[in-house]
């Protein structure tokens, strides 16, 4: 099995899914008080090494080749060239007007701007690239091609049409030799040597924090089912959702739509009552293992300190980026601050005394 490991920092990922209940302005919390108040809905179950299936990044050659490749391709340079002919993977500018019964159609036309594209690449539809093959730069020479039936616009799917293209030129990119030299007068290393095996430590940094993530995320799911939630804050959890459905209609109401189609168009949502529902799982899931949290906090006797809250705050800044004059406190109250806190510390107490399993390997994009 394989999970696809997303470039986003571990602290963004904790909060990410809950941004949107997040409460507003300041909030004076007392620690142990927010802990019993919310320890007291569930009967804790296991907690304490329970069994899970570890997530484990290899760090592969093709791994580092990418971050290699991306080094080269900055250092690119592209050059248009005006003579010769177009070949099978080759690199051109064109220009095309295409038309229907002899009639221009709506985005059939580059206007002049010129259109990068590599041939073969499939980019086209079918038939179209091929006809390029052969023709010299400055030829301007009409080709034949059919929409397919399912193209995306109707108006177009299955027609037959003519487009008149014009190349340009032919795009020739030069990649540096990737030498020690090249990497010395580039980087801050001095040899290749050097420049790989800082990718590969920054590489192995970043997989161990997805890493963790996603253990901690195994063993939570673990430790929450194991849990018995007696009850649940109902009137808080109304609020959550009234509030997520209020901030989200006035966000709507800027771009001009009402509730219902911006749902839609945003997150695929059926209609507004899906969207109801939708976001009253989320709160249901956030308030269980808020509650689970909580109440192994109390059992095992675990707080936050005020320098560990404004550490974790000053992070969670730089992940939003939230970070124009009170804009993180508008959106943040001290409460989910403090939350955000001590959910990572209960976290790593549960990592640290849990057992893994067999291995899960991911891959790093």
């Amino acid at each position: 099995m394989k999970k696809s490991i997303k470039k986003i920092s571990c602290a963004l990922m904790m909060t990410l899914g809950l941004s949107m209940l997040a409460g507003c302005g300041d909030k004076s919390v007392n620690q142990d008080d927010y802990i019993d108040k919310y320890a007291a809905y569930c009967d804790l179950g296991t907690y304490k090494g329970v069994e899970y299936e570890a997530t484990k990044t290899e760090i592969t050659s093709d791994m580092v080749q990418n971050k290699v490749n991306e080094l080269l391709a900055t250092y690119t340079v592209s050059e248009n060239i005006t003579t010769g002919t177009a070949q099978n993977g080759d690199t051109v500018n064109i220009d095309f007007v295409g038309s229907i019964d002899g009639v221009e159609f709506a985005g059939g036309s580059t206007g002049g701007a010129g259109y990068t594209l590599t041939l073969g690449s499939g980019t086209m539809i079918a038939g179209f690239e091929e006809q390029i093959v052969g023709h010299n730069v400055g030829d301007v020479f009409d080709i034949n091609v059919t929409f397919p039936e399912d193209y995306g616009s109707a108006d177009l799917a299955g027609q037959d049409a003519v487009f008149e293209i014009t190349i340009n030129a032919k795009v020739v990119q030069t990649v540096p030799d990737y030498t020690d030299e090249f990497v010395a007068n580039n980087t801050d290393y001095s040899t290749i040597a050097e420049y790989e095996q800082s990718i590969i430590d920054e590489l192995t940094t970043e997989a161990t924090e997805y890493d963790s993530y996603y253990n901690k995320i195994e063993i939570m799911t673990v430790v929450v089912s194991n849990t018995t939630i007696n009850e649940y804050p109902e009137k808080e959890m109304k609020e959550l959702i009234d509030d997520t459905i209020a901030d989200t209609t006035a966000e709507a109401e800027e771009y001009g739509y009402d509730l219902a189609t911006y749902v839609t168009a945003k997150y695929g949502m059926a209609s507004e009552e899906s969207f109801r529902q939708y976001i009253s799982g989320i709160v249901e899931d956030y308030m269980r293992e808020k509650i689970v949290v909580c109440a192994i906090a109390k059992a095992e006797n675990i707080r936050v300190t005020d320098a560990e809250i404004e550490a974790y705050r000053e992070q969670m800044i730089i992940n939003t980026g939230l970070t124009g004059e009170g804009e993180f406190d508008k959106t943040y109250s001290e409460e989910d601050v403090l939350y955000y806190t001590l959910s990572d510390k209960v976290s790593d107490f549960l990592l640290e005394n849990s057992t893994s399993t067999t291995s899960t390997t991911t891959d790093a994009q």
